[in-house]
Order: C-alpha cells, then structure tokens, then sequence
C-alpha cells in the first residue's frame, strides 16, 4: 500500500483513471464518474489507490491585506444578463459538491476569499489573488459596477442600495444593484471588495483652502428649467451625499451652491469640482457684479435691482428674491468674499481691464478738498420735458444706495443733488461724477446765482428777483466766502463791488480786457455846428444787494456774438482777482455808452460849441444828475461824472487863445494897479508906525511916571500908617498922662473941640477941609520951605485922570501926609494943637485908596 502525505500549504486534487465517463458539459464528477473529482485531500497522510492519480497543490493563502476573486469552471450557466454567479454555501468554495449541489453556476463569482487558508480544488475554482482596497484619509473611492441592473434611460449614476460598501456582492445584486458608475463612494477605510465587480477609482477629496471657493457642476440630475442656467440648492451635505442630492430633485449642469474652505468626500464623477480664489476686494477699491442668472430685468433698466443676498455670497437668495441677470446696481466695498463666480463675474482693478472697464473707475470716488463732485445718475425714469436736472432725493445716502434711489422715483441724468468733499462708494455703472471748485468769493466782489432749476417764479414784484427754489436770477447774493454749488443747474455771475472807473479816451494804452476798451471819445455837434470831441470820466460802484437787480436787466452773455461764453467767471479761471465781469461789460457797452452818447449828443444841440468851456460846471453836474438817476434804474450807483477834456475845432481854439491871451494881459495890467497900490498904502503905513512909535514912547513914558508916583504915593501911605500907629501910641501915653492933668485943660480942649465942629458943620467937611488945608500949606510952606511935588500939586488942582470926588479925597489923602510932616516939625511949639488937628483930620471921609 502506497500513501501519500499532504503537508499544511498543499492540497491534493484527485482524478480517477477508471469509471463511468461524465455527463455532457459536467467536468468534475460528483458520483464516481471518471476525471477530475469534487473532493479534494486535505493535509494528513492519505492512501493512493491504483486507479487514481493525486495531484499535489499548494492551498489558497490569503492575507489580511488580500482578497481572493474566484472563477468557477463548473456550475449551472448564468442565466441571461448576469456575469457573476451567485453566493451559494459552500465553505468559501472548499466544498466543490455542496458548491454544484446548491447551484453555484460557472464563472466568476460574487463572493470573495477573505483573509486565511482555503484547500480549493483549484481545478474546478482559479483564484486571483489581489490587494485590499485601501482608501486613505485625503481620497475617496469612486466605484463603477461591471454586474448590477441595467441603467434606466437618462440614469447616468446607479442608485445606493446596501451592500455593506460593495464588500456584499450579493446583497448589491439581490437589493437591486444598478451596473455602472455608481452615486455611493468609498471613504477612508480598508474594503474586501469584489474588484471583478467593483472597479475602484481612488480619487483625491476636495480641498478647499482659505482663499478658495469650489464651483460645482452636477454631471446628473434632473433637467434645469429653460429659463435659468443654474441648479437649485437642494440639502445634500455639500455634494458629500450624491444620493440625497438626486433624491431631493438636485438638478444638472452648474450649481448655486458651492464649497467654501474646508475638506470634503465628493464623488467627483458626478460632481466635477472648479476651484477658484475668493473674491478680493482691494482697500479703497470697489467691485462691481454681473450676474450671469436670474430674473429678466425691465426693457427701461440697464442695471440689476438690489436683492438681499449677503453681498452676493448668498447665490440662492440672489435668484430666490428676484435677482436679476446682467450687471447689478450693487457694489462690492472692499473685503473679502466668498461668490460663486460661475454664477457672479466680479469686476475688480485687478480683471477691469478684460471687461472693458477703466481701473481708476473701480476706486472708491473721493470729492478732493475745496469741491463738489456733480452727479449723473445713468438709471432712473425719465425727466419730464423742459427738466434739466433730477429733485433732491431722500435716503440713497449720496447714491450709495442705488436701489432706494430708484424706488424713491429718482430721475436719470443730472442732478440737484451733489456731493460734498469726501470718499464715497459709488457704482459707476450707475453715476458719472464731475468734481468742480467751490465757488469762491472773494474781497470787493458778490456773487449773483440763476438758478435753471426750480419752480417757476410767480412774484408779481416789478424787480422780478426769484426766491431760493425757484427759477431765475436769485436775490440773496453770495458775499465773500467759497460755496457748494451745482454749476450744471445754476450758474455763479461774479460782480465786482469796489468802485469802477471808465474814461471815454482813445483806446490806445487801454489794456484789451479793460471794461472801457470800447469807449472812444463822444463826437459832437454844437448848436453853432461846430463838431468837437469831448472826453469824460465816470464812476460807477455796484452795491452788494444791488448786484442781482443789475444782473436782470443787463443779462449775462458777452456783446460779442461770435465768443460762446456764459459768464461764470469762476470757470477755468487761475487768477480770481483779475476777473473782468461780462455782466459789467454789458452794463458798459448795452446801458452806460449808448446813455452817455446820448445824452451829450442831445445836449449838444442846445448849447454852442464854446458854450461847453464857459458853462462846463454846469453841463458836467446836469449830466451826472441824468446818468446817476438812468444808472439806478439798474442798481448801479453813480459816484462821479467828470468832463475830463474838450477838443475845439482849430478855429474855436485860436479863438479861445486869444480871448486867453487879452484876459491875461487885463489882469496883468489890474495886477501893476494893484502892486502901485500896495507901494503907496506901503508908504503910508511905515509913515504911521514911525508916529505910533512915538506915540508908544510917550504912553510909555507916561505909564512910568504915573507908575512911579503911584509908588512914591504907596510909600507916603505906608509911612503915614506907620506914623498914625507911633502917635496913636504916643496918644496913649499922652491921654494917660493929660489924665492926671486939671480939668480946666479938659475944658479948654473941649471948647475948641465944640467950636472946631461947629465949623466944619456950617462949611460942609469938604470945603472947611479945603480951605484949612490951602492954609495950612501956605502957612507950613512959608515957615518950612518944603518943595512939594509936582504931582501933588496937579492932583490939588484938579488935573490928571481922577473925576469927581475921587481927586479931592485923594488930595486930602495927600496934604493929611504932609501935615504929619509938617506936625513933626512944629511939635516943640504947639504940641496940644497938633494932638486936635489930627482929631480933626480923622473925621474926614476917607478916600478910596486907603
């Protein structure tokens, strides 16, 4: 007996030399038949008899990271549409009876070696032995299956079933596995997987980074409407769950929806992925936004209404709230966005130039300092006829809100509304900006507004000067300051207030910008026929609340027809301070030269030619008086109207010197009179100054003497009240001493005293006075010998400038003082005489000096 030994790897496959043959098309015999057995021999030590032929083979060794795929070459035939046969118990195909018996059919088979050691009759089953699919953490597997149901018409991906990840061949097939690409995808794992079956794709997941969008374009699902290029948003875990997305009517062709940053498990053959940058837009920048989806706009808009939508990030808002397609009124401020760009092309100074659009327009718009920037709007309705600019609009925030602009009834093309200095989001799609200076006014000027927008004006006052908000010249000037205002809807006339002079001379050496470069000098004809020229000088001054009135009646446009020029002097202009007004200019050559002309040519006819030499005062004042009353009329004052040169015919000239030359010869001879005059009234008056000084001396000399005596009678005065003090003393003592004397003396004494009283009471005091004193004298004089002064002597005679009784008490005042000599001398003898003469004098009446 012969055995054979089969080790642990090998397997023995059996054939049998003799027996009955097999039944047609069988190839393994299951029932004794002759040719190759079902059974195999397993390892152990087994007997070989004569008839049968043992084959050695090494076992089926599958590893973990393996998967064996068998083939069966025997077995029921596959019934029509199916490629795989059918899982049948069978010990993972050891048991190549049970195998047959169970209707394993022939071909390749849907279930799989997994990991371990398999004694195959590898005769009847060839196993390929392949790798796991391995899906690692950064891919997904995209599966395509070879065997499944057919695909319905129009179905480009199989539907999901449970298969366990396609590791259930069976179970993909019995739960209705469709053949094909598949919606279900493979994540990251380890899969035992029929890749007879299943064809693997490993495939990269998404990745989208910081700075990038995923753009998706469904290859399946169901039709997009004729009306819009793009799928809905339908909920599918951002294209992750392929089969919600069918499920929940996701539609083909580009997707609202997109990938924003993040790591994602798509299956990339229905969802092919574009990634593209955010959107950036750069720091004082703006972007503008076609949208290539969405509603139809109206037949009168360019521009894409306003839409909430997150600035574009919000594709699904955009069309559900009526987005409409082409460029939009919105903007995008500066900032980074996440936008679909399939469905949103953004214009930025980085791409401006592919689409046409200049760069600088995509900055944010800045009105420079010292201006205003003029606006015209590009949508809106229509102006009504005879309307040149848009009303003032509330609430766009200087058309920065297009959309509440256009729903507030904002008219397209100019407007009223400016805007100010500052920086300002703008789209320029829907404004053209024009930055102008602030008018400035400056020192000696007013600014007079025509306003060309506005209601009409209704005032029934004769100056016919508009209000604020009405049309026409406006009658609150502008005084020296800068302003903002519209230049395109009223215009700025700038009239100068400070005193103008115009000459009526030839024009030579007049500056050609001169308001008086027009002004020749007046040709006139006199009432005698005598032509001549007359050259004048008028000033003129506007006041500030006068200007509006003058710009009315003057108008504004230049006199020359050919120079199209309005009279906005702050256009174009670099030296404000030498603007010459047109106004003024019209003033000059409409009003003030034809009124000129015209009253001297008038007033020529009455006088003669000569007539305007020798009346020239008068004529010059009449005239002014004239042109100052026209000139008001117009709101010009008249400062000064000055006749500055008349121009005689040759004939009147000659004449005029002649008359000259005989009126200086008259005064020539009247000057020699009057210089022989001033001679002999010359003479005379030296003649009288010599008898002055004369005259002058002897007042002086007089003056002295009398100046003199007056002291020389201040000093006897002095003297005398000195002497009245001593004997007043001496009296005293003498009283003290006539006390002790007899009585009989008292007596005596007042008996004279009696008779001394009776006396000057029957001669008056004055005249006994007198005659005691003429005694007195001769009697003092004849015994002393005294020299009296002259001027004591004239004062008792009565001369000198004393009057009335003023002289005699002055002498009396005299001849007291002499007698107090005269006393002193005669003391010795007559002692008690003396004592009652100068009693007697005390009771005369002082005089006026004492």
């Amino acid at each position: 007996m012969v055995f054979i030994n089969i080790k642990e790897d090998e397997v023995g496959i059996v054939y049998k030399r003799f027996g009955r043959p097999l039944p047609a098309g069988r190839r393994v015999a299951l029932n004794g038949e002759s040719g190759l057995q079902a059974e195999v021999l397993t390892p152990g030590r087994h007997l070989s008899l004569p008839n049968v032929e043992i084959r050695i083979a090494k076992a089926i060794v599958i590893a973990s990271d393996e998967v064996g795929l068998v083939d069966a070459k025997d077995g029921a035939s596959l019934p029509p549409g199916e490629n795989f046969g059918k899982v049948v118990e069978c010990k993972d195909f050891q048991d190549a009876r049970v195998f047959i018996h169970n209707g394993g059919q022939k071909g390749k088979q849907r279930a799989i070696l997994t990991n371990g050691t398999y004694y195959i009759n590898t005769e009847l089953f060839s196993v390929e032995i392949v790798n796991v699919i391995r899906i690692r953490e950064d891919e997904v597997g995209l599966v395509e299956a070879r065997d499944g149901k057919p695909l319905p018409p129009g179905q480009a991906f199989a539907k999901f079933v449970e298969c366990n990840n396609f590791q259930n061949a069976q179970a993909f097939w019995d739960n209705g596995g469709q053949s094909g690409k598949q919606m279900a995808i493979l994540t990251a794992n380890t899969y035992q997987i029929n890749t007879n079956i299943f064809k693997v794709k490993n495939v990269k997941c998404i990745r989208i980074a910081e700075d990038q969008v995923g753009l998706v374009r469904a290859t399946f699902g169901k039709p997009l409407p004729p009306n819009r290029t793009f799928g809905k948003v339908v909920e599918c875990n951002n294209f992750q769950d392929a089969q919600a997305f069918i499920n929940s009517g996701g539609e083909s062709g580009k997707q609202l929806a997109f990938l924003t940053p993040s790591t994602y498990q798509i299956n990339t053959d229905l969802f092919e992925i574009k990634i593209d940058s955010v959107t950036k837009v750069p720091q004082g920048e703006i972007g503008l936004v076609v949208a290539n989806d969405g509603a139809t706009r109206p037949e009168d808009r360019n521009l894409g209404k306003v839409v909430e939508c997150q600035n574009f990030e919000d594709a699904e808002a955009f069309i559900k709230n009526g987005g409409e397609s082409g460029k939009q009124l919105a903007v995008l401020p500066a900032r980074t966005y996440q936008i679909n760009t399939d469905l949103f092309t953004v214009i930025t100074s980085a791409n401006a130039t592919q689409y046409n659009v200049n760069p600088e327009e995509l900055k944010v718009y800045t009105v420079a300092k010292d201006k205003i920037g003029i606006v015209t709007t590009l949508e809106g309705k229509t102006l009504p006829e005879g309307v040149i600019a848009g009303d003032t609009i509330k609430g766009h925030d200087n058309f920065q809100k297009p959309q509440k602009f256009i729903e507030a009834g904002g008219y397209k093309g100019l407007q009223e509304e400016f805007l100010q200095e500052g920086s300002w989001i703008l789209n320029p799609w829907f404004v053209c900006v024009e930055q102008v200076p602030l008018i400035e006014i400056l020192a000696e000027q007013v600014g007079v507004i025509i306003s060309y927008v506005g209601k009409d004006n209704e005032s029934e006052n004769d100056d016919r000067l508009s209000k604020e908000g009405e049309k026409g010249v406006q009658r609150k000037p502008l005084l020296p300051s800068k302003y903002p205002i519209n230049r395109r809807i009223q215009s700025v006339h700038v009239v100068p207030t400070n005193e103008i002079i115009l000459e009526w001379s030839k024009a030579e050496g007049k500056d050609a910008d001169n308001y008086d470069k027009i002004l020749e000098p007046l040709q006139l004809r006199s009432k005698d026929g005598f032509v001549f020229q007359l050259q004048l000088t008028q000033t003129i001054c506007i006041a500030a609340k006068d200007a509006p009135q003058m710009i009315l009646k003057v108008g504004t446009q230049t006199i020359d027809p050919l120079s199209l020029e309005y009279s906005n002097a702050l256009d174009n202009i670099t030296d404000k301070k030498s603007v010459k007004s047109p106004a003024i200019r019209n003033l000059v050559g409409r009003v003030l030269a034809p009124l000129v002309n015209s009253y001297f040519q008038n007033a020529a006819q009455y006088f003669e030619a000569l007539d305007f030499f020798s009346k020239r005062s008068a004529i010059q004042k009449h005239a002014a008086d004239f042109i100052k009353k026209a000139l008001n009329d117009y709101g010009v004052q008249s400062i000064q109207t000055l006749i500055t040169d008349i121009d005689l015919p040759d004939e009147l000239e000659e004449l005029l010197r002649e008359r000259q030359i005989l009126k200086q010869q008259a005064e020539n001879y009247k000057r020699q009179e009057l210089t022989e005059q001033a001679r002999q009234s010359l003479i005379k008056q030296q003649e009288e100054n010599k008898a002055q000084i004369k005259i002058v001396e002897a007042q002086s000399n007089l003056e002295v003497a009398t100046l003199n005596a007056k002291a020389k009678l201040e000093e006897s005065k002095a003297d005398a009240q000195i002497q009245q003090e001593k004997d007043e003393l001496e009296l005293k003592r003498m009283r003290e001493e006539s006390e002790i004397k007899t009585s009989e003396d008292e007596k005596i004494a007042g008996i004279r005293i009696e008779e001394f009283r009776q006396r000057v009471q029957v001669l008056s005091p004055a005249i006994y006075a007198q005659l005691e004193s003429e005694g007195k004298w001769a009697e003092a004089y004849a015994n002393t010998q005294i020299e009296l002064p002259e001027v004591f002597i004239g004062a008792s005679s009565g001369g000198g400038n004393t009057s009335g009784g003023g002289g005699i008490v002055e002498a009396s005042a005299m001849q007291m003082a002499f007698l107090e000599i005269l006393r002193d001398s005669l003391k010795s003898k007559r002692q008690n005489e003396q004592i009652n003469m100068s009693r007697e004098y005390e009771i005369l009446p002082p005089s006026e000096n004492d």
